[in-house]
């Protein structure tokens, strides 16, 4: 089974990683970047961490979470589609590649009042985004450091948290001298490790589950739910970060226009789903006796499976984690760059994050760093979907234009309960 799982993810790492036809198709591009977003935000801590509020009905909640996402996703496409061209300014030409809108969106017949509010809501979606990336970078990273020294038997909170600061700093400083440019180039091989080991642990965990179906002695153990469900609730909400990352598509106009954004960013969102669900379900025999909900559950949790797989998801986690952390410290000083204009450089822009991100770090642990982020992803969502209500009410062009307004309106204010309800779990 150990040979079997490690060729899997090297032949799925491969040839993602090294098929020209697939590495340089645009469609591909388009597609992997919200698709890698998505599978990293979370993919390693989510069934540990649902099950535990939701026991044997996880796969339901892990339903819930994603319906909630592929909603606002739906709003999201919807404002590529109508909002940017008539949200285009000028000035953006500094601004990172993640976050410039394509310029020949549709435009809809709009007043002065539309526009101005859909404007000052845009804004102000770019200023919250630009905190939600920095306290996304302290998460990604302390996920990072957990894994790492959950590994080595460490599981001291200080060390976790030096550790933390330690990468952070080394970020920070290459930003603030040469600029993200190298170490974004690693992003591609991480995303082709991550899905080739995400593959492999599918493979294993349905190969596993086969094998005692066939043998008789499948079964789910007994996961009660969390007996407060207004408490489970609340804790779910905290976890929208682990299906996070969609909302990458809506600023990846200068390479992919409009309408491959809105296609690829839809197969993303699905393709996710799909993962997220088999996953959850898959790992259920698996959750037995007195489930462990740390973020680093999953490395014992898959141990009976192959005695090989906690050591790749340890190593697709280190990558996964580095790259999406300094693919986020990096748009996030494009957005700094397009708030604050020629008043801040890029480089005391990463000098700003790098500090902001070690601060959060030392105030918080990874509990509460997975619900800080839901909650400012979810902010950044709620006036997103605002937008599109706005921009739904403006353009009488726009197709199904009354029921985004009503949809905008009502996950804005899903989002906003999001951002208010959301707590860390225990």
């Amino acid at each position: 089974m150990g040979i079997a799982i490690v060729i899997t993810a090297l032949v799925v790492a491969g040839v993602l990683a090294l098929t020209p036809r697939i590495r340089d198709s645009r469609a591909w591009k388009a597609t992997v970047t919200p698709l890698s977003s998505i599978m990293g935000s979370g993919f390693l801590v989510s069934a540990p961490l649902v099950a535990a509020e939701a026991g044997v009905y996880a796969p339901l909640a892990m339903g819930a979470l994603l319906a909630v996402a592929f909603a606002i996703g739906s709003m999201i496409r919807f404002n590529i589609r109508y909002a940017e061209g008539a949200l285009e300014e000028e000035g953006q030409d500094g601004e990172h590649r993640m976050h410039r809108g394509h310029q020949h969106a549709t435009v809809g017949h709009w007043s002065s009042t539309e526009r101005t509010a859909a404007r000052w809501l845009e804004r102000g979606s770019h200023v919250v985004l630009a905190g939600a990336y920095v306290v996304s970078v302290s998460y990604y990273l302390q996920l990072l450091a957990a894994f790492v020294l959950d590994r080595l038997g460490i599981h001291d909170e200080l060390w976790s948290r030096i550790g933390t600061s330690g990468v952070l700093a080394l970020i920070t400083a290459i930003g603030a001298a040469k600029g993200l440019g190298a170490l974004e180039k690693v992003e591609t091989y991480a995303v082709s490790l991550n899905l080739g080991m995400i593959a492999a642990l599918l493979v294993g965990l349905l190969v596993h589950d086969g094998a005692l179906a066939w043998q008789g002695e499948l079964s789910i153990p007994d996961l009660p739910p969390d007996s407060d469900p207004t408490h489970a609730g609340r804790i779910l909400m905290g976890l929208l970060i682990v299906v996070q990352g969609f909302e990458t598509s809506r600023f990846l106009g200068s390479e992919h226009p409009a309408e491959e954004r809105v296609k690829t960013m839809r197969v993303a969102q699905i393709v996710a789903a799909v993962i997220y669900l088999c996953f959850v379900t898959l790992m259920l025999p698996l959750l037995g006796g007195s489930l462990d909900a740390s973020v680093t559950a999953i490395v014992g949790l898959v141990t009976p499976v192959a005695a090989i797989l906690p050591v790749l998801i340890v190593i697709a986690a280190v990558g996964s984690q580095f790259s999406a952390s300094v693919a986020d410290d990096a748009g996030c000083a494009g957005l700094l760059g397009t708030i604050f204009g020629d008043r801040v450089s890029a480089r005391w822009s990463y000098v700003l994050i790098g500090g902001a991100a070690i601060g959060i770090t030392w105030l918080t642990d990874v509990f509460s760093i997975i619900s800080l982020a839901s909650r400012a992803f979810a902010l950044f969502y709620a006036l997103q979907c605002a937008v599109t209500a706005v921009t739904a009410y403006a353009s009488p062009d726009a197709k199904g234009r009354w029921a985004y307004v009503v949809a905008g309106g009502g996950l804005a204010g899903l989002a906003l309960s999001i951002t208010v309800f959301g707590i860390p779990a225990e």
